[in-house]
């Protein structure tokens, strides 16, 4: 992955990466310990509530969502989701925060 992207991985907020087609290519630590999902067992999967296909594109989405921890638990949460464009590949940024 890009450096430009794992920059977002630094943040203080839950962060997702994924590529054109919602497959998650990383998640940072944050993400990791709000959910419970260890990062090895979310990379490669699909993260089909996040990719929308009503929004696809060069957008940004914001809202909240109501999202499945591991626990079986809701964790309700604000995300932004930004495309990204890099070397004619597109990716999603989303960025989770709970502090609703």
């Amino acid at each position: 992955m890009q450096l430009e992207l794992k920059a977002f991985l630094l943040l203080t907020d839950a962060v997702m990466i994924t590529d054109e087609d919602g497959v998650i290519l990383d998640v940072n630590s944050v993400y990791a310990s709000k959910t419970g999902f260890s990062r090895d067992s979310t990379i490669g999967h699909p993260a089909r509530l996040l990719m929308d296909a009503h929004w696809r594109g060069n957008q940004t989405w914001s809202g909240v969502a109501k999202l499945m921890k591991a626990n079986q638990e809701v964790w309700e949460a604000q995300v932004t989701i930004t495309s990204v464009c890099l070397d004619d590949s597109l990716f999603y940024i989303s960025i989770f925060n709970d502090d609703l």
